[in-house]
């Protein structure tokens, strides 16, 4: 009988990553107080939704790269930043 791998490898191919509009509706349901606006606790939960390694990280980076204004908050007009931030790490969709 032969010996079999404990490891599996998955095809690079087969992981097929969020796109903008899906990620838009996914940042969308992570605004858990409704005010239209992500806070850093919210973008965080959402990072660790996707599975990334470091959330608390991913959220920071996020703040830096999309909150123009400095609120601490990622605003509708501010939407646009973080997804094309999220967009470039390509989180594979989850089957």
């Amino acid at each position: 009988m032969p010996c079999k791998s404990i490891y599996t490898h998955e095809s690079k191919s087969t992981s097929v990553p969020y796109t903008k509009q899906q990620l838009r509706e996914f940042f969308k349901q992570h605004d858990k107080d409704g005010d239209k606006l992500l806070s850093k606790e919210e973008l965080k939960k959402a990072f660790d939704d996707l599975q990334s390694r470091n959330p608390g990280f991913r959220a920071w980076r996020a703040m830096g790269k999309a909150d123009a204004d400095g609120d601490q908050h990622i605003s509708q007009q501010e939407m646009e930043a973080l997804l094309d931030y999220a967009v470039g790490i390509k989180y594979p969709v989850k089957a």
